[in-house]
């Protein structure tokens, strides 16, 4: 997402974080599978259909969900 929109170093910069997180997210991953991918989903749809405030807001449940 921050690609297509543009954000290059915003885009480097999660790549880094995501480098160094790998090892902690990837069984929380596991765990939440099916769900993870189906918020992926709606928050992909929302940015399709160009509405950016259920966007922000479904990425915001999604990784709050991570957290738990």
């Amino acid at each position: 997402v921050m690609e297509l929109a543009g954000n290059a170093v915003l885009a480097e910069l999660a790549a880094r974080i995501d480098r160094r997180v790998r090892w902690y997210h990837a069984p929380a991953a596991r765990q939440r599978g099916p769900r993870s991918w189906a918020e992926h989903r709606e928050v992909t749809a929302a940015i399709a259909a160009g509405d950016q405030a259920r966007a922000t807001a479904l990425m915001r449940a999604h990784t709050g969900h991570a957290h738990h």
